[in-house]
């Protein structure tokens, strides 16, 4: 019994020293650092840095494979053996060729190890000032634009104009614009369809003033789409104010607002007096005019208009109220409104008026000196 028991403890203690050699005899390899961050380098200079690692197992280490994530990292490796104890080095250069941050990998495989280890690169590359970095100094992921949004000023109604925006392949792979969605007033197209690194084209859009629906300000954007994950998807805006432009028949049947004057002198008045004017109009056009909208300039003149359709021949008018209370001196008061008439569509009435102390008062209803 005695010896069966010391025969099965003999038998383990070999199994367990052949597995602690076999562990012990595992290659491994550990670097003195897996990141590097090279900050800020200069755009065109190739930036160098060497990892240097230890094979701390008790058997030679070979590297089986080491892989840059891009054609822009340009890895270096001992192809030896490296002996226990001994140190290696992996040397990654970067192009530093496209403007801005970057986060660039190399992955590290080794006969023998279960898991590849994974080395990183970090830095800025920075613009170099030339006339060609400021052109395109819009970025976009790999893509660089001389500009996002563009103001195009007025449009016509009756008008297509067309805007390029110029671009730029900034990085190392192909860039493809698989496809856009624009709003029904634009139409995107590509002078080139795919982009090598280095290369330029124009992207097109066309905006048309005839599918306009509302006259007056207007922003329309395009989303540009590509197949690269970094510069993803693309916004390009196009800012204006659209001018709806009518025909001779469409005109001629419009109304038309006539005012029989658009400015009033009320001459002077003592502080605290009210002034009311009314601005007497016709419609003389074929068609209904609409008071869309009547606004004072302050809060000391109240304007309404008596109606808000007026049939082709009838007359109707704007009633201005000032007061003067808290007032002094020249008084200038406009009132602004808006129509429907094509061709004046706001009409700017002016109120005129000097207004005087009052002189049994002083700013105030208190009566002055003397005054009973």
């Amino acid at each position: 019994m005695l010896k069966s028991f010391t025969r099965l403890l003999t038998v383990a203690f070999f199994l367990a020293m052949a597995t602690s050699l076999s562990a012990q005899e595992e290659p491994v390899i550990k670097f003195g650092e897996t990141t590097h961050q090279f900050g800020e380098i200069p755009r065109g200079t190739p930036a160098n840095h060497i990892f240097t690692f230890t094979n701390t197992s008790a058997a030679p280490v070979k590297l089986s494979n080491v892989k840059a994530s891009c054609g822009c990292t340009t890895p270096s490796w001992p192809k030896e053996e490296v002996a226990p104890g001994a140190t290696g080095e992996i040397k990654v250069q970067y192009n530093a060729a496209a403007v801005g941050a970057f986060t660039k990998t190399v992955t590290v495989q080794y006969e023998g190890g279960e898991r590849p280890i994974i080395l990183y690169i970090k830095g800025t590359v920075a613009a170099d000032g030339s006339a060609e970095d400021q052109l395109y100094a819009n970025r976009v992921g790999q893509l660089g634009f001389d500009r996002l949004a563009h103001n195009m000023g007025v449009l016509n109604s009756d008008q297509t104009q067309k805007i390029n925006f110029k671009v730029k392949n900034m990085g190392q792979t192909p860039i493809t614009f698989s496809e856009a969605t624009a709003e029904m007033m634009l139409n995107v197209s590509y002078g080139k369809a795919t982009l090598l690194p280095g290369e330029k084209t124009e992207i097109s859009i066309e905006i048309d003033g005839t599918k306009f629906i509302t006259p007056g300000a207007f922003t329309q954007s395009a989303r540009i789409l590509t197949d690269n994950e970094e510069t993803g998807e693309i916004g390009l805006s196009i800012v204006g104010n659209l001018n709806k432009v009518f025909s001779a028949e469409e005109l001629a049947n419009m109304p038309n607002i006539e005012f029989e004057r658009t400015s009033y002198d009320a001459g002077s008045v003592i502080e605290g007096e009210k002034v009311e004017v009314a601005y007497v109009f016709t419609n003389t056009g074929q068609s209904d005019l609409v008071i869309e909208s009547v606004k004072a300039s302050c809060g000391c003149t109240a304007s309404s208009p008596k109606d808000l359709v007026i049939a082709p021949g009838a007359s109707s008018e704007i009633m201005a109220t000032f007061d003067s209370r808290g007032r002094e001196g020249t008084q200038n008061k406009s009132i602004t409104v808006r129509t429907n008439d094509p061709d004046q569509s706001t009409i700017i009435l002016r109120l005129m008026v000097e207004v005087e102390r009052d002189p049994f008062h002083v700013g105030s209803s208190t009566p002055a000196a003397g005054g009973q």
